[in-house]
């Protein structure tokens, strides 16, 4: 059932780029920086201002995971060390101070 549902997404989504794509064939021009035009199909413009987006969007939260990973690890080998501790001190004979 799930697979269905993202195949019918799927479809929806390609089909309304290939009819937003046939609708809309004009030219874009991009002015960047002095002397860089840049004239492509307004699909593509859109397209790649879309993939650009999402790649900075992984790569920000691929970001914030690995520092996730890292506190995560830091704090198991913590925990190791204390363990290993108790242990240690519960092995030690107990003194009578009296």
């Amino acid at each position: 059932m799930k697979l269905f549902f993202y195949l019918l997404l799927f479809v929806a989504v390609v089909a309304f780029g290939l009819t937003f794509s046939l609708k809309n064939p004009q030219l874009v021009e991009i002015n960047y920086y002095p002397d860089i035009v840049i004239a492509a199909p307004l699909v593509v413009v859109l397209l790649v201002t879309l993939l650009l987006g999402v790649l900075i969007g992984v790569l920000v939260m691929l970001m914030s995971q690995l520092r996730k990973r890292r506190q995560l690890s830091r704090a198991k080998k913590e925990i190791l060390k204390l363990t290993e501790e108790v242990q240690n001190l519960r092995a030690l004979p107990i003194k009578d101070s009296v």
